[in-house]
């Protein structure tokens, strides 16, 4: 994401420690605290610039200092050993942790949305494309993200299912978008170099959408929506495909 606190490095090498010392910044300053899970490989070498081999190894790094702890099939955490003095209030963070249930739901999102949108795109109408610009602007905020941020994130997407203009789409749509309201919340909550900027990430996206819809681009628009799942599960910790 664009606010990521990465600094150039001169020679390869260093690249593995710089990501790990930033890391390990994040750890030390309570952004990322004891059970949360890391960015995905992905994420991280897309916004660092760099391989994943080399996420790899600064994963590695911070693992062997007992920073960062590997669970099976599951991905990176903050090392639950390793608490802080002054925990801070945390809003849904068991939701960050996960399992597979969540990775489930975002692949179904992927599956659903992108036909959704590429539907809305084939019938949009100037009514429709309202509504749903209505939502990308409710996004735009000062100082942190609210609550409206967040219904607006959903309000986006249920405007996207229900322009498709098959009810039985939209139904399926809404119910595996609810139960994810608290996951959103507390992912938008993030503060910090490393996620702060994911509420405004999210809502680039669906400017993107925003322009197949006016273009009437129904490929572009389930290339592009299956992209912005695949981000934003990318964004939670979550690595999903979208065929």
């Amino acid at each position: 994401m664009s606010e990521l606190n990465v600094r150039p490095v001169e020679r390869r090498p260093r690249f593995a420690e710089h990501i790990a010392r930033s890391l390990s910044d994040e750890i030390a300053s309570g952004r990322l605290r004891p059970g949360d899970r890391l960015p995905t490989e992905h994420f991280l070498s897309q916004n660092f610039g760099v391989s994943r081999n080399v996420v790899r190894e600064a994963i590695a790094s911070l693992r062997a200092q007992g920073l960062i702890e590997s669970r099976q099939g599951i991905g990176a955490f903050v090392s639950t050993a390793r608490q802080s003095s002054e925990p801070l209030p945390r809003v849904g963070t068991q939701l960050l942790e996960g399992d597979n249930t969540i990775r489930n739901m975002f692949e179904v999102r992927a599956v659903l949305e992108s036909q959704a949108a590429a539907l809305a795109a084939s019938h949009m109408t100037p009514r429709k494309l309202k509504t749903i610009q209505a939502a990308v602007e409710r996004m735009r905020y000062e100082g942190a993200p609210t609550a409206d941020t967040v219904n607006a994130d959903l309000d986006f997407h249920r405007a996207v299912a229900a322009a498709s203009g098959n009810g039985y789409l939209e139904a399926m749509i809404r119910t595996v978008l609810e139960p994810m309201r608290p996951l959103i919340a507390a992912n938008f909550a993030r503060q910090g170099p490393m996620f702060g900027n994911i509420p405004n990430a999210a809502r680039g996206e669906h400017e993107e959408l925003v322009q197949a819809f006016i273009d009437r681009n129904a490929a572009a628009a389930r290339n592009i929506m299956g992209q912005h799942i695949v981000s934003a599960a990318s964004r939670f910790g979550y690595d999903i495909t979208f065929f």
